[in-house]
């Protein structure tokens, strides 16, 4: 996601991931052999004067790191704009320091048109831009300037040599990256660091170079010797930014660093020879202090070490490339990681929360490995959002699909059985399909109010209900007392039976224990209810067991779950010849047959109605 579109929360967690890699892996030096920090420190402000200093003592701080120490290269992270002693002997003798040791003098960019626009002193000598094979950039990549800060144009002399020193601050506040080249008009001016590497090295421009290398290669600014050799390579971001590499101090400095003071005395202890040096400020109120995402007081010039010490030492601090093809392959990561989390989606969500924080450690170790051991900046943040949103949506979504799992099963099963059982098939994990109708061994009850209709006809429609609720709340208690499940009511009878949704070896003796216990619920209530009522209930049941389809069974408009089959049929019609046997309860061939043989009573094969063929039925005792 492009960083001007991204939302400040993610960023700040990018910004987190960089830090903590920068953290872990940047070169730890207690102090760097090549550079040197010239520090105004509160030590030096003590012993040569308070802020401002005089001309004269710069002047003599030039002079003598040139020529008493004979250091390589020198900048200035500092700016001379009072113009108080301006025309004087002293801004003279300064000028003269200046351009006889020529060090590279500062000059701060305003990087945005969100205040005043400030214009003050003198830019100086720039650099000059030019292209690899003659191929402009698409589109300018360095940075615009909307007002500076420069130096008094009397300490410019056309020899000087001029580098910036604009920090780049991110949301937070740190400064984690800069811009090697800011443009002003028609100029251009790279930063300190490039400009003392560039002046040390005879070299008066510098080449950008947007050919890739390979595929994870970025665009390069480059500096070359007189005979085209490459002297210098530094990857920038297509945005022209450049990632400083700081080093990871142990002590208070990565550099070494030598307060001011001691050079102006030449301090024999002090061996600068064969040295860049940088002299900057690290004094109480100098406000010259930024935050790394090392620490967070550094002082400023300490920026522009860090760069310089990269430029000097590639060997051993090097750049880090941010790959201009990197959200293709943030893309191409993405994708693979999708079709991973799909294709675990499949074995279940468990699997995807097995894989998830894997595909995290694996990419987070992956990462590191890019940033430590091929210098590869890649963002960590959208495989992580990826997997983890990912992850939430399959959890929720399971834990949605499960709730409206168990509604649909309380829904159709609340009416047919207890609640216990209800709530098993509803937890059920399993993966089967309850209401998939199929066919099984089960057992099928049919009771009936004998002699319920003649009766109904001398009672009130509210009589007839009132009666009807009573009993048949009754035996559908015992119904589900017993493990069967309550198909439907059918005016004055009820259907039920055993064996599904779940699975009941004992099915036919379950019906048998129920039929007998719903006699008895009725005797119960003739005594306690109805006989207040005048009224005396008889039940006659059928009962048989076999083959027989159960599913959500009908229409796309109404639909059961409920049994059907030539069982059924038949056990309809064991309970129509209760009334022909004058028995309570009557059961099927395949049912007797499943029951202790004291249990029934063979009445040889009987005539139905119902059917065209003869059935053998049993009294139960």
């Amino acid at each position: 996601m492009p960083p001007a579109l991204r939302p400040t929360m993610l960023t700040h967690l990018e910004y987190l991931a960089y830090d903590w890699r920068m953290q872990l892996a940047s070169p730890s030096l207690t102090t760097n052999p090549l550079i040197a920090v010239i520090d105004i420190d509160n030590e030096s402000l003590e012993k040569v004067g308070r802020w401002p200093w005089s001309r004269e003592k710069f002047a003599e701080l030039v002079t003598n790191l040139k020529q008493h120490h004979e250091v390589i290269g020198m900048g200035l992270d500092v700016l001379f704009v009072d113009e108080a002693c301006q025309g004087t002997q002293a801004d003279q003798t300064l000028s003269d320091a200046l351009s006889e040791n020529l060090p590279v003098m500062a000059v701060s960019f305003q990087v945005g048109d969100d205040e005043a626009l400030l214009r003050s002193g003198e830019l100086g000598k720039g650099v000059t831009l030019s292209w690899a094979n003659g191929i402009p950039p698409r589109s300018p990549w360095w940075g615009q300037a909307y007002g500076y800060v420069g130096n008094l144009g009397g300490f410019l002399s056309p020899n000087v040599t001029t580098g910036h020193i604009s920090p780049q601050r991110d949301l937070d506040g740190k400064v984690r990256r800069l811009k090697p080249i800011y443009q002003w008009g028609q100029a251009y001016y790279d930063t300190l660091a490039l400009a003392v590497m560039r002046q040390a090295q005879g070299v008066n421009d510098v080449e950008w170079d947007g050919q890739l290398a390979h595929w994870l290669d970025s665009p390069h600014l480059r500096i070359k010797g007189a005979e085209g050799q490459a002297l210098l390579s530094i990857p920038i971001s297509k945005d022209g930014d450049v990632l400083i590499p700081y080093s990871n101090d142990k002590t208070n400095s990565a550099y070494e660093r030598i307060s001011a003071y001691r050079i102006l005395e030449k301090d024999p202890s002090v061996d600068l020879w064969g040295k860049f040096v940088l002299i900057g400020s690290s004094a109480t109120g100098q406000a010259d202090v930024v935050a790394s995402p090392l620490r967070s007081g550094l002082p400023g010039v300490e920026v522009h070490a860090a760069m310089l010490a990269a430029m000097l030492d590639q060997q051993n601090i090097a750049f880090k490339v941010q790959p201009a093809n990197e959200p293709w392959l943030q893309l191409a990561l993405l994708f693979i990681i999708l079709v991973i989390l799909w294709l675990a989606r499949w074995s279940g969500v468990w699997l995807v929360l097995v894989v998830g924080p894997v595909l995290l450690v694996t990419w987070g170790v992956s990462n590191y490995l890019l940033w430590t051991q091929f210098q590869l900046a890649v963002e960590v943040l959208p495989p992580v959002l990826l997997i983890i949103m990912v992850m939430a949506y399959l959890v929720i979504g399971d834990l949605l699909d499960i709730n409206a799992r168990h509604q649909h099963v309380r829904k159709m099963f609340g009416y047919y059985l207890p609640a216990p059982v209800v709530q098993r098939l509803a937890n059920d994990r399993s993966g089967v399909d309850w209401l998939k109708a199929e066919r099984k061994d089960m057992t099928v009850l049919f009771a009936d109010i004998q002699g319920f209709t003649t009766m109904a006809d001398t009672m009130s429609p509210e009589a007839v209900a009132s009666i009807t609720w009573e009993l048949f709340s009754g035996l559908t208690e015992v119904i589900h007392q017993h493990g069967g499940t309550v198909d439907k009511y059918m005016g004055d009878a009820v259907m039920a039976f055993w064996g599904a949704p779940l699975h009941d070896n004992d099915h036919a003796l379950h019906a048998v224990e129920a039929a007998k216990m719903m006699q008895l619920a009725v005797q119960r209530m003739n005594q306690a209810i109805f006989a207040e009522k005048n009224i005396q209930i008889r039940l006659g049941i059928g009962i048989n067991t076999g083959s027989m389809l159960v599913g959500n069974l009908g229409s796309a408009q109404r639909h059961a779950y409920t049994v059907m089959g030539a069982v059924v049929n038949t056990a309809s019609a064991v309970q129509q010849l209760t009334r022909a046997y004058d028995c309570d309860i009557l059961v099927g061939e395949e049912t007797a047959q499943r029951l202790l043989p004291e249990m029934v009573v063979d009445l040889g094969a009987a005539d139905s109605k119902k059917l065209l063929h003869k059935i053998n039925i049993y009294a139960v005792r």
